[in-house]
């Protein structure tokens, strides 16, 4: 790897350059709203509505072999 492929992976990604994308499309980005991902109570709500609580419990298995690299 030479020196300008490592400071290129170190650097953060510039929409404008880094993408093909129209002007168009940053506009969109830039002006999209993001929806505040961390309502936990809502999330706690889904996972209730979809039974995630009521999975069964996986047996956890123990084998007496051992085992060498």
């Amino acid at each position: 790897m030479t020196l300008s492929e490592k400071s290129r992976k170190n650097r953060d990604i510039n929409l404008e350059t880094d993408f093909l994308l129209s002007r168009k499309d940053i506009a969109a980005i830039r002006k999209s709203k993001f929806q505040d991902d961390r309502d936990l109570e809502s999330y706690l709500n889904f996972l209730e509505d979809i039974d995630a609580f009521k999975s069964r419990k996986v047996k956890t298995k123990f084998y007496e072999a051992e085992f060498e690299l």
